[in-house]
């Protein structure tokens, strides 16, 4: 625990212990990386076929899996916990949870016999998300214990957090002592976003349906061409748009043009609509619901090709 002036008021920090949940999430993310790396690899040695699409649909779930656990890493190594004399912070990630001084309610140290209940991030030395403490309700988990009498929970009307102090004596003092500081701040606590995680399409669930949608489309598009690839004719009539007058014979390796096309301009409707989602939002619906409706004229397109093939 470190006290420190800011803005001359006295701020107390405390960091958990972080050694053996760090250590997981990096051997975990590690881990994913390394099997992405491999299935790409193995990939790019097979032929064009649905092998080879599900070896890059491997790889691309692994890079997800490697991403989240590295983020998660991030935010075990950041956790921290912030007391002045009007409130306390706890900050993970990207996230600050702010819980006002005249809130609080009750504190309480963690029992060895029990043994709360946590869904959400979590591995030995590492527990993130919403959960149940004896006699506590609902509870937010930012913590680091190994053992429950390392908890010290702090309790408010509305819910409580189970934080995890290097020094919980210590912490508790500090606290108290803030209480003690005759402080009227009040009110629910707060939870502010940072950077990224303060987008807005995070809280927008049209917008997250039409993001998927298009993504979804444009990865099975890639998984269609794949597939088909092997038993189509060395040469191919691609019909774009695919209804009208304008037909080419091609190569076959050519109709990896249209999954790579639509690639290319979902990204490019998918960057324009985070960039103008928050001021416009009609704007991010209507370039969302393009990026879903180009996916489909794409998927006519590689299915006209095959059917002319």
């Amino acid at each position: 625990m470190h006290p420190v002036l800011l803005d001359g008021k006295s701020l107390t920090i405390e960091r958990p212990a972080r050694s053996v949940g760090t250590a997981v999430g990096i051997a975990i993310s590690l881990l994913a990386l390394g099997i992405a790396l491999a299935l790409l690899i193995r990939g790019l040695d097979w032929p064009a076929s649905a092998a080879q699409f599900l070896a890059y649909a491997g790889a691309g779930m692994m890079v997800a899996v490697a991403l989240a656990f590295a983020f998660w890493t991030y935010a075990c190594v950041t956790m921290r916990y912030l007391v002045d004399s009007q409130q306390v912070v706890v900050r993970w990630g990207l996230v600050s949870h702010r819980i006002a001084i005249g809130s609080i309610t009750g504190l309480t140290r963690g029992r060895g016999e029990e043994r709360p209940k946590i869904r959400g991030v979590g591995w030995p030395g590492y527990h993130v998300g919403r959960g149940e403490a004896a006699g506590l309700g609902e509870t937010l988990f930012f913590s680091t214990h190994r053992d429950p009498e390392e908890l010290v929970y702090l309790k408010t009307e509305q819910l409580a957090y189970a934080l995890s102090p290097r020094d919980p004596d210590r912490f508790v003092s500090a606290v108290e002592r803030a209480q003690k500081a005759g402080t009227d701040s009040a009110g629910a606590p707060l939870a502010e976003r940072q950077t990224i995680a303060a987008h807005p399409i995070g809280h927008d669930r049209v917008g997250q349906v039409l993001l998927l949608g298009a993504l979804l489309l444009n990865a099975a598009l890639w998984g269609f061409v794949l597939i088909v690839h092997p038993d189509l004719s060395n040469q191919i009539t691609i019909e774009f748009p695919p209804v009208g007058d304008v037909a080419t014979l091609q190569s076959r390796d050519e109709i990896f043009k249209i999954p790579a096309t639509a690639s290319a301009i979902l990204l490019m409707n998918v960057v324009a609509a985070l960039l103008f989602h928050p001021k416009e939002r009609a704007v991010t619906y209507l370039l969302l619901s393009g990026a879903v409706f180009f996916q489909v004229v794409f998927w006519v397109a590689a299915v006209v090709a095959v059917v002319n093939a």
